[in-house]
């Protein structure tokens, strides 16, 4: 190795420091150790000399300062961003919560107010705990609460809404209460969604029977299913439930298409008379369940159309006696994922859903 410049420094008795190019070496000699014992040819202790390397650049670097949460700004960087739409037989409200900063947020609370005439029938993802909503005059409301969001992620809540009755007008209201990173409380208010669901007013509408499956299969069809379950103590009387079907839809002015009696199965036709949507609309019996399945372009209507009949069926229930409380009457959703249940269980069944395998009991 070719020196080219070698300097030999004393710094004290027992210290020497020793440049070649650009590193330093530094002998430390132990106190215990002398010239004196050299000469006498005396071994020294073990280890006592030390040898270490340092580079200039080592030498020179500063220390960095100490990354902490509290220097990140967070401001305008916690989003909310909301959207309802109507979700097969019913309507969702997604909730998304965007934390776009370098430092978590905590103590999150996502406060929901909303009208009477929606019910809150389940949550995804299903693992969300909410509480019994506490209602205050024509208002229901919620709190849903997690413990924090990390830096850079977000969290989608979705919360399904069943209309109750048409004919109403309300609104749905989200606040969200958050702790950020310096301690503060901060909150994020979301624009109401105004929610109209109007009654309908049907006209019959007469087509072939050949029609049923080309309009089925038109572009942009929306279709809906209403599936529930009769928990009556006595014997399940499908024929019973075809006739109450049928009587529903003529009582709209719905007109029939055909219908199979042995496969209690019901064809209607009709159209809404504000919006000229067309609807057709299936009664089936099948399964110890009663199901009303409806096409239509417009997604709204399909919803108003689903809703007025099966509260109207629901009625008939309650007239005859076959029921004597609404709470005997279960809606036939996958409290997991949503998908229609395969049949109606019995009374303490444990029923698996065909979709996503989630076991669960309806009554």
């Amino acid at each position: 190795m070719k020196v080219k410049k070698l300097i030999l420094k004393n710094i004290n008795q027992n210290v020497v420091l020793l440049f070649i190019e650009n590193l330093e070496i530094q002998i430390i000699q132990h106190s215990s150790f002398n010239m004196k014992k050299k000469k006498d040819g005396t071994n020294p202790p073990q280890t006592q000399d030390l040898v270490t390397f340092k580079s200039k650049e080592e030498r020179k670097s500063k220390k960095l300062p100490k990354y902490s949460f509290e220097t990140i700004d967070q401001e305008n960087k916690i989003k909310l961003l909301h959207e309802f739409k109507p979700y097969g037989g019913h309507y969702v409200l997604s909730i998304h919560l965007l934390n776009e900063s370098l430092a978590p947020i905590s103590e999150v609370k996502i406060k929901l107010s909303y009208s009477n005439f929606l019910t809150l029938t389940r949550s995804y993802p299903p693992t969300i705990y909410f509480p019994e909503p506490i209602e205050d005059g024509e208002i229901s409301k919620l709190i849903l609460e997690f413990d924090k969001l990390n830096e850079r992620s977000k969290k989608q809540i979705n919360l399904h809404f069943t209309p109750v009755s048409l004919g109403n007008k309300g609104e749905i209201r989200t606040i969200i209460t958050y702790v950020n990173n310096k301690d503060f409380v901060r909150v994020l208010n979301s624009d109401p969604v105004n929610i109209m669901l109007d009654k309908i007013t049907i006209y019959p509408k007469i087509i072939p029977s050949s029609y049923v499956r080309e309009f089925s299969q038109i572009p942009g069809m929306k279709r809906a299913i209403k599936s529930i379950g009769i928990g009556t103590q006595g014997i399940n009387d499908p024929d019973l439930y075809f006739n109450l079907l049928e009587q529903v839809f003529l009582k709209n002015s719905l007109q029939l298409i055909t219908k199979d009696p042995e496969k209690k199965i019901l064809w209607y036709f009709g159209s809404d008379l504000e919006s000229r949507d067309d609807v057709l609309i299936i009664g089936k019996v099948a399964s110890n369940k009663v199901e009303i399945i409806g096409t239509s372009k417009n997604h709204h209507v399909l919803i108003s159309f689903l809703t007025s009949f099966s509260n109207e069926f629901k009625e008939h229930l309650l007239i005859r006696e076959i029921v004597s409380r609404l709470d005997d009457i279960h809606d036939l959703e996958c409290k997991y994922c949503g998908d229609i249940l395969p049949y109606f269980p019995k009374k303490g069944e444990v029923i698996q859903c065909s979709k996503c395998n989630y076991e669960q009991i309806i009554w």
